[in-house]
């Protein structure tokens, strides 16, 4: 999977190891996308468009009072990330969509893949 939103690793039990293992946690906004084993380099991605699509809306129309409370808490270091942070948010938001969908086309053959098995 090419395309990245905010990475986490934890240690969960691999279905396809049998064991206790290193995983990539891919998340797009607050919502889990992709779990990768780092072992076997297993993934299950999950189809998660319509939640995402809620949860974007949901952060975007909450980021003015995000904003306005930063400024307030510490307004020196709110303004003076704010150049480099605008610049970077289209960028991190075009990851995120890529991440979603790209997670649901997977989901998607391998559904298809297994018969309509869920896995």
């Amino acid at each position: 999977m090419g395309a990245k939103g905010t990475i986490e690793h934890a240690t969960l039990a691999c279905h396809r190891c049998g064991r206790e293992t290193r995983h990539e946690l891919a998340y797009a906004g607050r919502l889990l996308v992709v779990t990768t084993c780092l072992t076997c380099r297993t993934s299950i991605e999950r189809d998660v468009r319509r939640r995402y699509l809620q949860d974007l809306r949901h952060r975007m129309l909450s980021k003015p009072a995000r904003m306005a409370r930063r400024l307030r808490r510490h307004p020196v270091g709110f303004t003076g990330s704010l150049p480099r942070t605008a610049a970077r948010k289209p960028w991190r938001l075009l990851d995120e969509v890529r991440l979603v969908w790209s997670a649901a086309a997977d989901a998607r053959r391998r559904h298809s893949d297994d018969g309509g098995r869920d896995r």
